[in-house]
């Protein structure tokens, strides 16, 4: 066990974003027609957990979005959240490089629907938020903005805010400009252009 621990070393920063971008256009990237959750057709697809369920890649991203988040002056919030499913990994891996970082932060799980046993909320664990708190949606691609959407109006009819989400990759097809109309700004790290 101390020799795996000897070998583990904070990846670099100035390289980080072109090692997760790499692996996105390597391991993620798919050419051919798919069907996306949105029911659209597409001639690719880019499936992050490829990435996001590996080791070797998730503290890098987890790395990358937390620098994203922690730079991006914009962003007003008290926790973050993720999406499910895809989401998920991403905001363990943020939380971990927080800590990291000295700087700890918090998140939640806004659930599709509430559950029908237990204590039923739709958003765990309760005791982080507080009336009005700003949620921070994550969430690994982006196409219609529609599970965004899904989860900012779960969150906000529970009487939280959500203004803003990231996203690893935005493949603008039009949800940017959709979320926008619904009051939340999209701040992807890279797009398609970045990847196609």
């Amino acid at each position: 066990m101390d020799r795996a621990l000897e070998t583990i070393k904070e990846p670099d920063p100035s390289i980080i974003k072109t090692e997760v971008l790499n692996a996105v256009k390597t391991l993620c990237f798919e050419k051919k027609e798919f069907t996306l959750a949105s029911g659209k057709k597409s001639d690719f697809y880019i499936d992050l957990r490829r990435i996001s369920f590996d080791g070797s890649y998730l503290y890098r991203i987890g790395r990358l979005l937390y620098d994203e988040i922690k730079d991006n002056k914009l962003l007003n919030f008290s926790v973050i959240a993720g999406v499910p499913v895809g989401g998920l990994p991403l905001i363990a891996a943020i939380l971990a490089a927080s800590f990291l970082d000295g700087f700890p932060l918090k998140s939640v799980v806004v659930r599709k629907e509430k559950k029908e046993y237990g204590k039923g909320n739709l958003i765990e664990p309760a005791q982080f938020l507080y009336e009005g708190a700003n949620i921070l949606i994550i969430e690994d691609v982006v196409t219609t903005g529609g599970s965004i959407l899904k989860a900012a109006k779960n969150a906000r009819n529970e009487g939280y805010q959500i203004t803003d989400a990231v996203c690893v990759v935005d493949r603008l097809e039009g949800g940017s400009e959709f979320l926008m109309e619904n009051g939340i700004r999209l701040h992807p790290v890279f797009t398609k252009e970045d990847i196609v």
